[in-house]
């Protein structure tokens, strides 16, 4: 039991000593968002407080415990991204989380339209662009939100639009990659995820399609008067063209494609985001064209950003690295009218991207211009230049650095002109100092999206595709768990995915996958590089083809014979009206695959029976029953029938 969890909080309660609670903002199924005043530092703040009501089982608090601080670590990999809520800090009161965020003064998006009525489609790009910037940042780090919808979208005050709410998200090395079951909204949720496929950023922006069209027709585009209608819809029905939406109706429709190997990427949406919004905003600025403010330390405070693709270069100097506001040196006046450049640049990996950090030029009143430069033969000099952005602070972390391939970073000091604007700067210019750089380096890519599913009778291994890196090793073992014992196997899998038929049903097993080395049979493996997920051989069972029904005064009398001494469930839902759906269940077609837990709440249970034989008392004209074989996780969708 963890203890302590039912103190009830209140206003004026002090959590950690620290936080002073005010008032209630809002309430979720996780618990109470809070309004709070850090006493240590004089500022407001948010508290998010995990709740729980009286008989929640201890699985179900660990679970939640568990959910909040996935939350915190992967709000935390953002590093302060603009349109994601900021944590920063997690504390334990009474043995439970809080887990402590910037105080955002809005409304959520889902609000606002209820109470305002649909947003324009200018307003929508605005909301749109933001959305998906946040989930490309977020998706670099391997980490899918899974819950997408109006209501985690919040309108701030100030203007800004942020994303919030990673409570139930995924990201590589969570437990969760080997939990199965949806977990979500059905109402904004993909078809793929509705049919127990993995959650990727495709599932996520499907579901920005459904928000997205909410906003700007007032209603979500697979509403229907009940659940299992609503089920079909999303699944089946092709989404009504949205009216109001005028030129950026392409990008919902795109966002909104059922399969998702076609549904309308990040580039091709942010494309139509920002030519709808220059259309009625002449002035508009890219935000992914400033450079520093998207991924921000701490220390370097969001300012104005110009980016410039210009190839310069130096060698790198080391030292350890400082991240801390310019400040004044001694004054000197640069040689022939240019700024002295920086000193000491650092760069050093953190977390899959790259700090650096550099002492200030002694020339005052500058800027630093910073640029990313990668190697391609094909650029000038080998190496292909992208500016950063430029920054007033010692420091930026560039977050969207190339993996398996040699790249670079270089800084200049810019002098500004008289009326305090970075002046306009290329080759040679006398406003920018001489560039200082890093030495070359090369960042080993990781696994990200590791997923084990049960594929027929093989386990089928599955990851996100590295372009360049398309090797993998793959490395099998019997987890502790398993009573079968055996000697570790290696394999090597390209294409994002790998079919394990060697194994022994029952048997589970724990895989571990690497980038493979560039140089064949260099084999020494580092275990924290590698991604992990495991998984147990279940047989795949077999579909129930003859189930009958007889109506009799008791109820309704369900029979097969096809799968002797097999375990089956049998649901029942209404015969869906008007969606041309009659006679079929809400599971899909015979035959059909999907996992346990994602039956639950989308039918009513008649009851699990080996013998063949159930009674429902419930049973009537307008039902339909659905046979599910049962084998561990797996369920295998039969022939669905009516009464007779």
């Amino acid at each position: 039991m963890l203890g302590g969890g039912d103190v009830t909080a209140g206003p004026n309660r002090v959590v950690a000593g620290r936080y002073r609670l005010l008032a209630p903002l809002g309430a979720g199924a996780m618990g109470t968002v809070w309004r709070a005043f850090d006493q240590l530092l004089d500022a407001e703040v948010a508290l998010k407080e995990i709740e729980f009501a009286g008989g929640v089982p201890d699985e179900e608090r660990a679970d939640r415990v568990e959910r909040a601080l996935r939350e915190a670590r992967h709000a935390t990999k953002l590093r302060a991204h603009p349109n994601v809520v900021t944590i920063l800090d997690v504390v334990l009161e009474s043995g439970l989380p809080w887990i402590v965020m910037e105080l955002v003064p809005s409304r959520s998006l889902f609000d606002v339209v209820r109470q305002d009525g649909p947003l324009p489609p200018v307003e929508v790009a605005r909301i749109g662009l933001a959305m998906v910037d946040a989930l490309a940042a977020a998706a670099e780090f391997g980490i899918i939100h899974r819950d997408v919808k109006p209501s985690n979208v919040l309108m701030a005050n100030d203007g800004r639009i942020v994303l919030t709410d990673f409570g139930i998200a995924t990201g590589d090395g969570d437990p969760t990659l080997t939990v199965t079951g949806v977990i979500g909204t059905p109402l904004y949720m993909a078809p793929e995820r509705l049919n127990s496929l993995p959650a990727t950023l495709e599932s996520d922006l499907f579901s920005l399609g459904g928000t997205l069209y909410f906003a700007v027709e007032g209603q979500a585009p697979f509403a229907r008067d009940s659940f299992s209608a609503m089920l079909a819809a999303i699944v089946l029905a092709p989404v009504a063209y949205p009216r109001q939406a005028g030129p950026i109706a392409d990008a919902l429709i795109g966002l909104l494609e059922k399969d998702p190997t076609t549904r309308m990427r990040v580039a091709v949406a942010r494309r139509i985001f920002i030519d709808s919004i220059r259309a009625v905003d002449g002035a508009f600025l890219d935000p992914e064209a400033t450079a520093s403010a998207p991924r921000r330390t701490r220390a370097q405070p969001a300012g104005a950003t110009q980016p410039q693709d210009v190839p310069v270069g130096v060698p790198a100097t080391t030292a350890p690295p400082v991240l801390a506001a310019a400040r004044p040196a001694p004054q000197a006046e640069p040689a022939g009218g240019r700024p002295a450049p920086p000193t000491a640049l650092t760069a050093t990996e953190e977390d899959g991207a790259i700090a650096l950090s550099w002492e200030p030029s002694p020339t005052p009143g500058v800027v630093y211009r910073v640029f990313r430069l990668v190697a391609d033969p094909a650029a000038p000099n080998g190496w292909r230049a992208r500016g950063l952005g430029t920054t007033g602070v010692t420091g930026l972390v560039d977050a969207g650095v190339p993996k398996g391939v040699p790249f670079r970073h270089e800084v200049v000091a810019v002098l500004r002109d008289p009326s305090g604007h970075t002046m306009t700067v290329g080759p040679d210019s006398p406003a920018a100092s001489a560039p200082v750089g890093t030495a070359p380096r090369t960042m080993s890519p990781r696994i990200h999206g590791l997923r084990a599913d049960l594929l027929g009778d093989a386990i089928a291994l599955s990851w996100r595709p590295m372009p360049g890196q398309n090797e993998v090793v793959i490395e099998r073992v019997f987890d502790p768990s398993s009573s079968f014992q055996g000697a570790m196997r290696r394999f090597r899998g390209t294409g994002g995915q790998y079919l394990d038929h060697d194994v022994q049903p029952g048997a589970t097993y724990r895989y571990r996958v690497w980038v493979a080395p560039a140089v064949h049979g260099t084999l020494a493996l580092d275990l924290a590089e590698g991604a992990e997920v495991a998984a147990t051989a279940i047989p795949r069972p077999r579909a129930v083809t003859d189930l009958e029904s007889q109506r009799t005064p008791g109820g309704t009398v369900l029979r097969w014979t096809s799968v002797p001494g097999a375990v089956v469930r049998v649901y029942a839902t209404p015969v869906a009206t008007g969606s041309g759906l009659s006679g079929t269940g809400p599971f899909g077609p015979a035959g059909h695959e999907v996992r346990v837990g994602s039956l639950e709440g989308r039918a009513r249970l008649v009851g699990e029976s080996r013998r063949g034989r159930l009674l429902d008392p419930e049973g009537g004209a307008d039902v339909v029953y659905s046979p599910v074989s049962v084998a561990g996780d797996r369920a295998i969708i039969g022939a669905a029938v009516m009464p007779g």
